[in-house]
């Protein structure tokens, strides 16, 4: 995982929700208050590009995959059923989440922010917007999966778990192999282009934060950057 800067709200965004955010205090049944996010809140796909350009690069928050608008969704960090009134139109709780199929034979949602539903313990949950150190909690094995380091296991397993980012044939690991092989193909194609040295490749390949499963290319060469 990544750490996701979050940038000041959109001008749009507020206009866009402004009459909703006014009209859902008068509700009084989660029913009601749900259907004003999930019916009566028609810009989506605007604010997911916003978030997929802007902050995400294209990447799913939490397992990194290469997403797009129509295999992704707005994902509320902190569950909004917690609190409707607070969480829904809540800027800064929103990241864009693939649809966990992604890796997924029988396009079951497996993984991220489908998976995670509403169980949340903000306690033990590492928010990749708020932990800036958030990569330092993650370590990488040789088989491609993903592992807690001793900085906090705790919060590191209960993470991986919440979101399902190696286990249940998600095929995570083998598009994490995929992804370092893709890696090294580019960097062969640069160095013919370019003729720099290979480590001043790696850093300015990886240095730009857009490749799928970046955290896991950065780890396997951190002793290059």
């Amino acid at each position: 995982m990544r750490y996701i800067q979050k940038l000041s709200i959109p001008i749009f965004f507020i206009e866009d929700t402004r009459e909703l955010q006014e009209k859902l205090l008068t509700l009084n049944t989660k029913k009601e208050k749900k259907a004003i996010w999930n019916n009566e809140y028609l810009e989506k796909k605007k604010l997911k590009e916003y978030i997929l350009i802007n902050e995400q690069n294209y990447l799913c928050g939490y397992c990194e995959a290469k997403i797009t608008l129509d295999d992704s969704h707005i994902e509320h960090i902190k569950p909004k059923d917690i609190d409707e009134d607070t969480l829904t139109f809540d800027y800064q709780n929103l990241l864009i989440s693939c649809d966990g199929i992604c890796f997924s034979e029988d396009n079951q949602r497996i993984t991220c922010g489908h998976k995670k539903a509403n169980k949340f313990d903000e306690a033990l949950f590492l928010n990749p917007t708020k932990e800036q150190d958030i990569r330092e909690y993650f370590v990488y094995t040789d088989n491609y999966h993903i592992g807690a380091s001793h900085k906090n296991e705790k919060k590191s397993i209960y993470t991986m778990n919440l979101l399902q980012l190696n286990t249940f044939n998600n095929y995570l690991p083998q598009a994490r192999e995929k992804a370092l092989e893709e890696f090294k193909k580019s960097i062969r194609e640069y160095r013919k282009k370019s003729k720099k040295d290979i480590q001043t490749i790696i850093r300015f390949l990886l240095d730009k934060e857009n490749l799928a499963f970046i955290s896991f290319l950065r780890f396997r060469y951190k002793g290059i950057l």
